[in-house]
């Protein structure tokens, strides 16, 4: 039995699988996987061709579906959540695969806690880079007193270092992994019907029938961006496109419009999603995919004698997905708001002057407080809002 170890395995499930059957086509065949110390079992076997599929289900069946046996499909190996099936017919003869969305999910949880990581040592950096800064714009002069404990320091700073560089890492590496598994389909943005050129692009912005505006931090008022957007369209600004990062939104002067937009939100879109709603006529405007914002803003044009389409037609369902968001981004900025006020309370304990008080430390603690502390009342007064506006 041979023994080999890939501690990132799970990052670039396609390219594991890839190595599998090159190992099965070298006479090494996929026996055992330990998912904790990364390890993978191979048994020394004759030379075949075989394709592997690695799945993630939090209820996985033992027993797989009719649908992949009749394909030739047989499970490997299963480790806790974790099961890898294989085929031994060619690929391209293949019809059904196993689904990919429990993969997805489990790596889009594992770059919250990596962002969580890297937010909580960015903050915990703060205190010492803020004060540092606060030393070089002073003419305090700095001492250093002579300590074997400074070794101590060094660890940790070298701990933080390597930790901030294992998750970069994690997350670009999953954010690559996870836009490649997705299907394709779902990830595609509808492109205006009337698309134009760059040249008539800037002959509409000198004839001032083109308007460019910014709106950032939409996605804490969600409900906000709906009126704002329906109002541009009833005053004859047309939606033509929204930036890559969704913060500059271009119109087009024409006719007065009746269009219903629609802001939502989803932590991992099925893969049906966008197909269930393009089919009752909506129009994808805009799509992000990062691993922590998955919003979509949809718009569908109405007339005057019809109903303002809606999304979803239950206020429940709305109110789920809205309180899903709202505690999404509280579990994300409370902590880090309690812990620059902890910081900045602990700063006025020690200092004595007020000189001391107006210093770049305590600039950074207020200016942290109030981003996140906005963030945490925009996002709550959206949802009381959303609460009364359906009881209506």
């Amino acid at each position: 039995m041979k023994r080999m170890y890939k501690p990132f395995w799970s990052y670039d499930v396609t390219k594991t699988e890839q190595w599998l059957s090159q190992m099965a086509c070298s006479g090494l065949t996929f026996v055992g996987l330990n998912r904790w110390t990364r390890r993978f079992s191979f048994n020394e076997t004759t030379a075949e061709s075989r394709i592997y599929r690695i799945t993630y289900d939090k209820l996985m069946s033992p027993v797989l579906p009719k649908t992949l046996q009749a394909e030739g499909w047989e499970t490997t190996v299963t480790t806790g959540k974790w099961q890898v099936t294989t085929n031994s017919q060619p690929e391209q003869t293949i019809r059904n695969f196993p689904t990919r969305d429990g993969v997805i999910k489990h790596n889009q949880t594992i770059t919250y806690l990596f962002y969580g990581l890297l937010f909580y040592l960015l903050s915990v950096l703060i205190a010492p880079i803020s004060l540092a800064f606060s030393y070089f714009f002073t003419d305090e002069a700095i001492v250093v007193e002579k300590s074997p404990y400074w070794i101590v320091t060094y660890l940790f700073f070298a701990l933080v270092v390597g930790l901030v560089a294992l998750g970069i890492y994690s997350i670009v590496k999953i954010t690559k992994t996870n836009k490649s598994l997705r299907d394709p389909l779902t990830t595609e943005t509808l492109q205006p019907s009337n698309e134009i050129d760059k040249q008539a692009e800037r002959q509409l912005k000198r004839s001032g029938r083109w308007v460019t505006k910014v709106r950032l931090g939409w996605m804490y008022s969600p409900d906000k961006l709906e009126n704002w957007l329906e109002s541009m369209e009833q005053r004859g600004f047309n939606l033509y496109r929204v930036n890559r990062i969704g913060t500059i939104f271009h119109f087009m002067k024409g006719q007065p419009r009746r269009i219903a937009y629609r802001v939502d939100y989803q932590r991992q879109p099925p893969s049906s999603y966008f197909a269930i709603h393009k089919e009752a006529g909506w129009r994808d405007c805009f799509v992000s995919y990062s691993n922590l914002e998955n919003w979509t803003i949809w718009s569908q044009e109405y007339t005057g004698n019809q109903q303002r389409p809606q999304l979803y037609s239950d206020n429940p369902t709305r109110i789920k997905h809205a309180r899903k968001m709202v505690l999404t981004y509280t579990a994300f900025f409370l902590p880090f708001t309690l812990l620059y006020l902890f910081f900045l309370f602990n700063s006025f304990n020690r200092q004595t002057e007020l000189s001391h008080w107006l210093s770049w430390g305590t600039f950074a603690f207020i200016l942290c407080i109030g981003i996140y502390g906005s963030f945490l009342v925009q996002l709550w007064t959206y949802y009381v809002r959303l609460k009364k506006h359906t009881k209506v």
